[in-house]
């Protein structure tokens, strides 16, 4: 199954490059992406914003590694597309997200 959403990897210094104004303070000399208190903000505030919409989503949240908020449910999508405005959607296989992430926290598909 297809799922479309967002992936943020707080371990690859890449995802300044996407959003460039969380990361003005940010110095990438001596911080690890992980530790960009902006950036770690924005994340959160967006998913909770869509948990409070719907509960249709594969949510995964490595511990300061990668983060990924998906669906296949068209509302859903709608929701994530319009929280994360500033990101490009991506699909991803169901499939690849059980067997690569650990620590699924919420996975309305199961």
């Amino acid at each position: 199954m297809e799922l479309t959403g967002i992936t943020l990897d707080f371990f690859d210094k890449r995802t300044c490059g996407l959003l460039p104004d969380l990361c003005f303070q940010w110095d990438i000399r001596y911080d690890e992406l992980s530790d960009n208190e902006e950036l770690l903000e924005y994340w959160q505030k967006h998913v909770d914003n869509i948990f409070k919409q719907t509960k249709n989503v594969v949510y995964v949240s490595n511990d300061n590694g990668r983060s990924l908020l998906y669906s296949a449910d068209k509302d859903a999508i709608d929701i994530i597309s319009k929280e994360f405005k500033d990101l490009n959607l991506q699909k991803i296989t169901y499939e690849e997200i059980i067997s690569s992430e650990p620590g699924v926290s919420h996975d309305y598909l199961a």
